[in-house]
């Protein structure tokens, strides 16, 4: 398991470091329409990955469309993950603004930056749709300072060569795990902090509903937002026609209060979740369809709940023990 794992880790990164060489030697669109290439071709190859795409595809879009267009879908996520890799590449060698938007339209910027104004930070969500990795480059590249919270690769050669081209310019990746009184302090210097939050992941989240079923989703941001009256916006890269991309930017959100600490970060995540949501169905085919977005269950999170309550229970009643024959020794 340990070489299988290696040589996975050796091609990834193989991988990554011949998009880059190519885009060095050859005119952007080929490079683009060649990754895009691969990615149709990993759709064959990979096969758990590629049934995880179709059911969840299925899930969503399985009351609307057949098998076949499901299946088209399906092809076209992997294709468009191509090419995300290749504009990924083509954006990290872009050093200037003219240069980095010479194909991508920009929307909704100018929110972010009047909410600069307040010096209190902002939050952008981010979700894993189109080419989502080139977002902390655009926005640098526009003069916004910031960073973003990303989970550590398991493989350290890999975690290295994604850091040096995620930390640019004085963008800042702080790891997941790093202590809330850190992230805070970052938010309240007046910067720009990118996190996902549309994925099922081991973090701390509640219920929001996605597609109609109800998908676990972390309420980091939410309670950031509570606790440092940082706005909050939704942000995207996506692919509009052939090598045009559109960077995106919601309108602020307004941060709910009701007094309610738990219903604050329920109703706060769910605003977002939605938004997100909205922006996925209008680029249904450039989300990464292979996670397993409803893998957490209300059930099992009620189960947890019941196993924690019954683990507590139960170690107060062994401490109310000792203590009984402590006084009985004594």
């Amino acid at each position: 398991m340990g070489i299988r794992r290696s040589l996975k880790y050796a091609a990834i990164i193989g991988f990554i470091q011949s998009i880059i060489f190519f885009v060095k030697l050859f005119p952007w669109k080929w490079t683009s329409f060649f990754c895009g290439r691969l990615g149709l071709l990993s759709f064959y190859i990979v096969k758990k990955e590629r049934i995880k795409t179709i059911k969840n595809l299925t899930i969503a879009y399985g009351h609307e469309k057949n098998k076949h267009e499901i299946y088209k879908m399906a092809k076209e996520v992997f294709y468009n993950l191509g090419r995300g890799a290749a504009e990924l590449a083509i954006k990290l060698s872009a050093n200037t603004k003219e240069d980095y938007f010479r194909n991508v339209e920009v929307e909704g910027t100018e929110h972010v930056f009047k909410a600069l104004e307040d010096g209190k930070g902002v939050i952008m969500i981010i979700q894993h749709l189109g080419c989502w990795e080139a977002l902390p480059k655009a926005w640098t590249v526009l003069g916004v300072k910031g960073g973003a919270v990303g989970k550590p690769m398991k493989n350290d050669r890999l975690n290295k060569l994604v850091l040096k081209n995620r930390e640019f310019d004085g963008f800042k990746v702080l790891p997941r795990g790093s202590s809330y009184k850190t992230i805070l302090q970052f938010l309240k210097q007046n910067n720009s902090l990118g996190m996902l939050i549309d994925q099922d992941t081991s973090v701390k989240g509640v219920f929001t509903e996605f597609y109609g079923r109800p998908a676990y989703t972390p309420i980091g941001a939410a309670m950031l937002a509570l606790d440092s009256d940082a706005a909050v916006f939704a942000t995207s890269y996506v692919r509009t026609k052939g090598n045009r991309y559109k960077l995106l930017c919601s309108e602020r959100f307004e941060t709910i209060r009701t007094g309610d600490r738990k219903e604050e970060l329920q109703l706060n995540t769910e605003m977002y979740q939605k938004e997100i949501e909205g922006q996925i169905k209008n680029y249904p085919t450039q989300w990464t369809w292979m996670h397993e977005r409803w893998k957490t269950t209300p059930e099992m999170i009620e189960r947890a709940e019941r196993e924690k309550h019954e683990m507590r229970k139960k170690r107060k009643a062994e401490k109310i023990m000792e203590e009984q024959n402590s006084l009985v020794e004594e």
